[in-house]
């Protein structure tokens, strides 16, 4: 198996019980319904799989399922997605053996960091832990990583991709020419960059509405390939429409959760600090999603 990361990676959802305990056969059911529509990676506890809500025993008992689910189908990638250097090292101690292929950082998350002290965070991670690493870039919520900084941490011994997710095509696109020719892959994030980004020279995409429309991002990253624009142009603007009636909710994540039980891949239940769905934003998504056929 190829253990480079690249094209369509979900950031898996994280199914759980109502009392908080991974739900083991939601997981096999989500995750099977990735590989069957062609997915080329899987991304467990993100943001989208909320990561930073999973203590580290949870976290563990995650990796291994989802291991011993894909069985070396495609490439794991992990979360550790914790607010320090410290707590990323200790983190990625604990899961190292559970079977993930790679794991994944944001930039220190309990303050405002500077360029320089997010080179330092990544070489001390390196350093220190066995894995290679997925740069978890987030400029929406965390410090922006400038196009130099990713230039300087694709020479770092240990990285060996980047998720970059930002609200601007500016800054996508060149942090794209940042990572050109490094030989670290660069993964747009989110929903509304894929299209544009791939047909710029991305590696591929992380996003949440993979859980639930799998196929629909592959065929857009098949397109893109092929330089088949209407066809882009097409997937790109239905992704848009389902993560905007998500977001729409004011509960993206619950909303998500909320149809892949309406799909039966799991129960609709979030970690505890997650905002709730309404009664009004299951309304909505009930009406919305009458509206998907043929999606």
């Amino acid at each position: 198996m190829d253990k480079r990361l690249y094209g369509v990676v979900p950031a898996l959802l994280t199914p759980l019980n109502e009392d908080g305990s991974l739900d083991p056969a939601g997981l096999e059911r989500l995750i099977e319904r990735q590989l069957a529509a062609g997915v080329h990676g899987i991304f467990v506890a993100g943001m989208t799989g909320e990561g930073s809500l999973l203590d580290d025993r949870l976290l563990r008992e995650l990796i291994v399922h989802a291991s011993r689910i894909i069985d070396g189908r495609v490439p794991l990638c992990a979360g550790a997605l914790r607010p320090n250097t410290e707590a990323v090292i200790e983190t990625a101690h604990t899961v190292e053996d559970a079977g993930a292929d790679l794991l994944a950082a944001t930039v220190p998350t309990f303050r405002s960091v500077s360029q320089e002290e997010i080179v330092a965070h990544f070489e001390a991670i390196c350093r220190n832990t066995s894995l290679p690493w997925m740069v978890y870039g987030n400029s929406g919520a965390f410090t922006n990583i400038e196009p130099q900084t990713m230039a300087a941490l694709a020479k770092l011994d240990g990285v060996q991709a980047v998720k970059d997710t930002r609200p601007d095509y500016e800054g996508c696109l060149k942090n794209i020419m940042a990572l050109r020719g490094t030989g670290v892959t660069h993964l747009c994030g989110g929903e509304y960059l894929v299209g544009p980004g791939l047909l710029f020279g991305s590696d591929g995409n992380i996003s949440g509405v993979t859980n639930l429309y799998p196929e629909l991002f592959v065929s857009l990253y098949n397109a893109a390939r092929s330089g088949d624009l209407p066809a882009v142009r097409g997937a790109s603007e239905k992704i848009a429409r389902i993560h905007t009636a998500a977001a729409q909710t004011g509960a993206w994540l619950a909303a998500f959760k909320y149809i892949g039980a309406r799909m039966e891949l799991m129960q609709p239940f979030c970690a505890a600090g997650q905002a709730p769905l309404s009664e009004s934003g299951r309304r909505d998504l009930d009406a919305f999603m009458d509206t998907l056929e043929g999606f």
